[in-house]
């Protein structure tokens, strides 16, 4: 995230409010998030670029030796960084103050200590996915250092996996997480759910199982069928979501990855999987009696794949045909890079 402050806030002479400013300032020095600093530099620097904040009563008060020297050294070297457009399209933007629009110090704590949390329907598993596109995205020529970053994450376990056990349970999972005291008013910056369609084809909506989840996320009736705002996630929604384009996460492994994962299957099945269409393949439900691979342990075996030594370009092949409008990047993005771009907004 990018952390920017509203200088009065630095003006503040309450004490629990100068101790919390402090736990934030020190908690920006492991590099977990970015600091605008052109907002806070005149509380950091006179006007002739000396450092005074080692004057500042919250310096003074809630910071030692030690510590008031690590902050200048930190200080000091992001104050002619620049951050890039890229992490200003992508990354989540928090003003710290107490104004309305602002993000109380409180929260802001929060939001930056507290892990981030995917919530999605086997934590397992669907790990692996998530896991597995955030690797091979790194290594693209597009918004890597994003997806460097959500890799990275991942590896540390700032982010977490929330199994919610089937779509049934995604609300109670995620209401469960919004009233807990860790995400207590902080949600919208710290949770993300991603589940399957389970659609049989492209205009597909299986109302039973996700009309009532998607009207919880936009507090609204959705229509039947679905308009394409219905479906899609708005800023405006309770917290980050998406639903799958394709069926279930096993429909986004290329043929090429899955033939050379599957050692036992025959000529004939690759020959009967060949033969169908991207379409027929995004919908495709894969299970031993009508897909010829019935040796394969679909649900522990395919999200195993997206973890092998493969190139994103097969991923981007394999969505070429559903690609999504990116505003922030005003261009076409695929599904999967869509998906990441979300998880971004809460690291």
């Amino acid at each position: 995230m990018i952390i920017s402050f509203n200088p009065a806030i630095f003006q503040t002479q309450d004490d629990d409010m100068q101790s919390i400013l402090a736990d934030i300032l020190i908690e920006l020095l492991e590099n977990n998030h970015f600091i605008d600093t052109r907002s806070i530099k005149s509380i950091f620097f006179d006007n002739d670029n000396k450092y005074i904040f080692n004057q500042n009563k919250i310096a003074q008060a809630h910071f030692s030796d030690t510590k008031r020297q690590n902050l200048k050294d930190y200080i000091c070297k992001k104050i002619n960084q620049n951050l890039t457009q890229l992490h200003r399209n992508h990354l989540t933007h928090l003003i710290i103050g107490t104004n309305p629009e602002e993000i109380h110090p409180k929260d802001a704590f929060k939001i930056l200590t507290e892990r981030s949390i995917i919530i999605v329907e086997n934590g397992i598993n669907d790990r692996k996915f998530i896991e597995g596109i955030a690797q091979k995205y790194s290594s693209s020529k597009e918004r890597r250092s994003i997806y460097v970053l959500i890799s990275n994450a991942i590896k540390r376990e700032t982010i977490e996996f929330d199994n919610a056990g089937g779509s049934g349970e995604i609300q109670k999972r995620i209401q469960y997480l919004m009233n807990a005291l860790r995400y207590f008013n902080i949600y919208k910056y710290k949770l993300v759910a991603i589940f399957d369609s389970d659609k049989n084809f492209d205009n597909d909506f299986n109302a039973r199982k996700y009309k009532k989840l998607i009207e919880f996320f936009k507090n609204r009736e959705i229509s039947n069928p679905p308009s394409e705002n219905d479906i899609s996630y708005e800023d405006h929604d309770l917290i980050i979501w998406h639903i799958l384009y394709k069926r279930e996460l096993e429909n986004y492994i290329p043929l090429e990855i899955l033939f050379k994962k599957a050692p036992l299957i025959t000529q004939d099945q690759k020959d009967h999987l060949s033969s169908k269409s991207e379409s027929d393949l995004d919908f495709l439900e894969y299970n031993k009696n009508n897909n010829k691979i019935g040796q394969i342990k679909i649900k522990e075996e395919f999200p195993e794949m997206f973890l092998g030594d493969f190139s994103y370009r097969l991923l981007e092949q394999r969505c070429e045909h559903h690609k999504v409008f990116l505003p922030e990047a005003n261009e076409l993005v695929s599904e999967l890079e869509q998906i990441l771009l979300k998880i971004a907004k809460i690291i």
